[in-house]
């Protein structure tokens, strides 16, 4: 009879808050991954992960969940023991859990579940960073270098190559802040942390003297931090056993320092021997708002909207942009406000002043005040707040604006695909643009 060893099934319908990954040794699933990791309503996502085995491998295949009903796909073997699926799209709020599994003649193994939801913002993860492991007490400390709060649900880590510490969604970082992880050699009963938060607890322990590996991961299975000491000697007279931490200094490089689990670290003047390389890596970088991301993506002149998208990754506020109609600059039609708010790679929509009527449902914030034409020459043109023309959409080639030309109504000017070249396309309100259009009569 098959061996089961980890029973990821049940994991699946209640994702436990932490999950330390019991690989039996004769197959290993590991670097599980899927990509987009921002996944939008019309993604297909790609699923890879190495599945390596003592015996030949029998099946390999992506387990995933829907709506509470268990879907499988059989995962193809590639080069160096990748194996990779493709989950379908599914539509905007749709929440997909799934894992890997893979057996042989003896056992059947599986890996941790991870999930994703579709549409959702995507998430700077970039600005997460290890700061602290300290072998001594036993505990690793994260931290925020971004400007917002980050939901860490997913996010995990692994220790010489195996997860030991999954984040659920209970598990928050504030912007600046950290969170204090433990190992459960001190969180069981009668040891020094006894009663911390099972979600707090890494299921592994962490040494001061031994070659380790720390890695930070999204929960799309993207490396976001290594902490990679494997090359020290403990013969060499030049090696130095932690006395408290390592630590981050100020300048993102690793050292010895005083043990400050919580709070800012202290900087040490004794820098940390052993790590692959010789250095740590730059502590990354926040990723700036790129507003050449934000652009007028849809203009209806039937049921008169106008659709901002943007093709980034991060959100983008609208607060003191305007836009103008037909070439006049100092006769402003709109100006955004600080809840007008572009996800990414989403959409904002605004209607005319004209229709107020047909859209109760919207603030005073989301009309723009002129009407648009299906029929007319027009020029509409977004600002930055200072003044710095950021896109424009132009119909007519006179310039002379609101001259009455082809009725093109109710199709809406579209830019195919979304971000893509003006065409004329069907209506898509606050969705995804069609990839293809006709081209746009200018008579």
């Amino acid at each position: 009879m098959k061996k089961i060893m980890f029973v990821a099934l049940a994991l699946l319908m209640g994702l436990a808050s932490c999950v330390k990954d019991k690989q039996y040794p004769g197959i290993t699933i590991s670097n599980v991954t899927y990509n987009p990791t921002a996944v939008q309503e019309d993604d297909e996502v790609t699923v890879t992960a190495t599945i390596t085995s003592f015996q030949k491998i029998l099946e390999a295949k992506v387990v995933y969940t829907i709506d509470g009903e268990s879907l499988a796909l059989a995962m193809t073997e590639g080069t160096d023991n990748l194996y990779k699926a493709v989950i379908p799209a599914y539509p905007d709020g749709t929440k997909v859990s799934f894992y890997v599994e893979a057996d042989n003649i003896e056992v059947t193994a599986a890996s941790p579940v991870m999930e994703y939801t579709v549409g959702a913002v995507a998430v700077d993860y970039s600005v997460l960073r290890l700061n602290e492991l300290n072998g001594n007490d036993k505990f690793i400390e994260i931290y925020n270098a971004g400007a917002d709060a980050i939901n860490l649900n997913g996010v995990y880590i692994e220790k010489d190559g195996a997860q030991n510490w999954l984040a659920d969604n209970t598990v928050k970082i504030d912007a600046g802040g950290y969170v204090l992880l433990y190992s459960e050699d001190v969180t069981i009963e009668g040891a020094a942390q006894a009663g911390y938060p099972e979600s707090l607890t890494f299921h592994s322990g962490l040494s001061a003297k031994k070659n380790v590996r720390i890695q930070l991961f999204t929960p799309a299975g993207v490396s976001i931090d290594d902490f990679n000491l494997t090359n020290i000697e403990a013969n060499d007279p030049t090696y130095i056993p932690a006395p408290a931490s390592y630590s981050r200094n100020a300048d993102g490089k690793w050292y010895y320092a005083d043990a400050t689990p919580g709070a800012v670290n202290v900087d040490g003047t004794v820098a940390l021997l052993g790590l692959e390389g010789g250095v740590t890596p730059e502590p990354p970088t926040p990723e700036e708002p790129d507003y050449t991301n934000l652009v007028l993506n849809e203009l209806n002149g039937d049921t008169k909207f106008i659709e901002f998208y943007n093709k980034g990754n991060l959100d983008l506020s609208m607060e003191g942009m305007f836009i103008t109609k037909d070439g006049v600059e100092d006769d402003i039609k709109w100006t955004g406000d600080a809840t007008h708010v572009v996800p990414a790679h989403g959409y904002l929509v605004l209607y005319s002043v004209d229709t107020q009527a047909d859209h109760p449902e919207l603030g005073e914030n989301m009309f723009f005040n002129s009407g648009l034409s299906a029929k007319k020459t027009v020029r509409i043109a977004l600002y930055m707040a200072d003044g710095t023309e950021r896109d424009v959409f132009t119909r007519g080639e006179t310039g002379e604006w609101g001259q009455t030309i082809s009725n093109v109504a109710p199709q809406s000017y579209a830019r195919t695909p979304d971000g893509g070249d003006w065409k004329l396309a069907d209506p898509t309100p606050g969705e995804a643009n069609p990839a293809t259009g006709d081209d746009i009569p200018q008579e």
